[in-house]
């Protein structure tokens, strides 16, 4: 069964001038392992979120107001557009293919909420590009997503070096998605109150 790690507490004591400090020392005890099944509960479901359900505002946005914005990184076509037809009610959604690509827009836009795939073919990969956009003002505390096929042990310890939120394996569903962003916004807002 595919699982997301969040990781929620993970980066609130990580930040020393802009530089990470004690990353790899996060205990296994602030991950949260969340499955679908554990989603259903706390996920409103489909109909509510075709009413303009707002995963970054608790009291949900009118149709007026701008959508959250989302950079989408990842090398395949097929799964850009898939995620662009998943989130695109929920988002203002921006796809590139590669690293270098997603580095230089987040340096001239701003992002509410970034989904990162690890393996980006050639050059950089998700991991070094998370690194480069957390130095990049204003990304400190934007929620970065890692979204895998990978299945191995240092992934854990190379999301938590590259200060990403969670990760994801693929594939997923377009609920396991929404629900995995609204529990990091939860948690996200949990740490700044």
């Amino acid at each position: 069964m595919k699982t997301c790690v969040l990781f929620p507490n993970a980066f609130s004591y990580n930040y020393i001038e802009g530089s990470v400090a004690h990353s790899m020392d996060i205990p296994i005890a602030q991950e949260l392992h969340l499955s679908p099944q554990d989603l259903s509960e706390t996920f409103p479901g489909r109909r509510k979120m075709r009413r303009g359900l707002s995963l970054f505002s608790p009291n949900g946005k009118s149709k007026t107001e701008e959508k959250p914005r989302l950079l989408h990184v990842e090398d395949s076509a097929q799964i850009r557009l898939l995620v662009s037809i998943f989130l695109k009610n929920e988002f203002e959604i921006v796809s590139v293919e590669n690293g270098e690509e997603a580095i230089k827009e987040a340096e001239s836009n701003k992002y509410d909420l970034i989904l990162m795939d690890i393996n980006l073919g050639n050059g950089i990969d998700g991991f070094e590009t998370a690194k480069k956009i957390r130095e990049i003002g204003n990304y400190s505390e934007i929620p970065i997503i890692a979204l895998t096929t990978n299945d191995y042990d240092h992934v854990r310890d190379e999301c938590i070096s590259s200060r990403m939120n969670a990760y994801i394996q693929k594939p997923f569903d377009k609920a396991y998605l929404l629900g995995i962003i609204r529990e990091i916004n939860k948690h996200q807002a949990k740490k700044k109150s």
